[in-house]
């Protein structure tokens, strides 16, 4: 049997960073509760408030929805975060969703979103989004190097000490980078509100947040930016242009790391893409880190750039690329970091380096 004291929020996504659930945990923590379990992926999060409450939060695949089924633990809020990403209903997402008795946000611009609650009439449902028949919208959006925006609450929320909330609306600012980030906070500032969390601690949180490593992360903005971002496929550079046009800077410089299992095809994707935002962008140079197992990589670059003026480098040394990018990056340019695994260590050299320079 489920303790009393034991409350269970469980957040459902494809990512196993998921900046939802690092939104929620932060205002949680800032809240006065305190850490005292994390599994090794740290999917799993126990806190405990200095009244000996405790919350388990849970980051949850869809692939372990199963697993999670099976412990039948009884979960006071479950949180579906998906942003652009179409998810298979299965089975398993089915039994799952149908299961579940206490308060559901659902993500309402996901399509698929209200049939996961097909053949459940127990759940509370709560939905956010931006369109005006969510429960929770945003209105007054502000996005660029910051995102700004008025939390909105449409109708009476009940939390989960029974207490109601009144419409209400409240400004939030993030230093984070995405049009998603404006979801993942729309969903923490609900659950948070479901928890009695007060309004000002939620604000003071978020504005506090750096953002996850290597997701639109924001390593640097003083007189330039860097933006590092984990890109494996060519839908991943995609989406990370698309975010970055909102931004405000003079030109781009990026710097791409690929290692030896990106293979031809991914290649020739990649670099179209590049080429085809570069003008929308301002790119005005491209260094490429490859891994030296994969130097055969450097004439298929030069083939692919043959009939192009445009500027690009090749580097088999991260250092030497970093170093490279950050003597050509001037005043107000962004230095924006895109590629695979071969990247991670990336931001500790470049704090090394911005540190010599002063």
């Amino acid at each position: 049997m489920q303790d009393e004291k034991m409350s269970f929020i469980g957040i459902v996504g494809n990512s196993t960073k998921n900046m939802a659930f690092y939104m929620i945990k932060e205002i949680f923590i800032k809240a006065g509760f305190s850490s005292i379990y994390s599994n090794d992926n740290d999917s799993i999060i126990i806190l405990k408030s200095k009244r000996d409450k405790q919350i388990g939060l849970i980051n949850i695949m869809p692939k372990d929805l199963k697993s999670i089924l099976n412990l039948n633990l009884n979960f006071n809020i479950v949180v579906y975060t998906n942003v652009g990403q179409e998810e298979r209903i299965d089975d398993d997402i089915l039994k799952f969703f149908s299961s579940l008795k206490n308060v559901v946000v659902l993500n309402i611009d996901e399509s698929n979103c209200i049939n996961l609650l097909k053949g459940n009439d127990k759940a509370l449902v709560m939905t956010y989004g931006l369109n005006n028949k969510a429960t929770i919208t945003a209105s007054s959006l502000d996005i660029g190097n910051s995102i700004a925006f008025n939390y909105c609450l449409q109708r009476e929320l009940l939390t989960v000490f029974h207490d109601k909330i009144e419409p209400l609306e409240f400004p939030v600012k993030l230093n984070l980078i995405g049009k998603e980030n404006i979801y993942n906070s729309l969903a923490a500032i609900s659950v948070a509100l479901c928890f009695g969390v007060d309004i000002n601690t939620i604000r003071k949180t978020l504005i506090e947040i750096k953002g996850l490593e290597r997701n639109m992360e924001k390593i640097y903005d003083n007189k330039f930016m860097i933006i590092d971002n984990k890109c494996i496929n060519p839908i991943d550079y995609n989406l990370t242009f698309e975010t970055v046009q909102h931004l405000k800077y003079k030109s781009i410089i990026l710097l791409n790391g690929m290692g030896i299992d990106f293979g031809n095809d991914n290649l020739q994707k990649i670099i179209d893409i590049i080429l085809n935002w570069s003008s929308i962008l301002g790119i005005k140079n491209i260094s490429f880190y490859i891994d030296k197992k994969a130097e055969l990589i450097e004439e298929d670059i030069r083939k692919m750039f043959s009939n192009t003026n445009f500027s690009y480098n090749v580097f088999f040394s991260l250092r030497d690329s970093i170093g490279y990018c950050l003597e050509i990056l001037n005043d107000d340019d962004l230095l924006l970091i895109m590629g695979n695994d071969i990247l991670n260590g990336t931001k500790d050299i470049l704090l090394k380096e911005l540190n010599q320079y002063g």
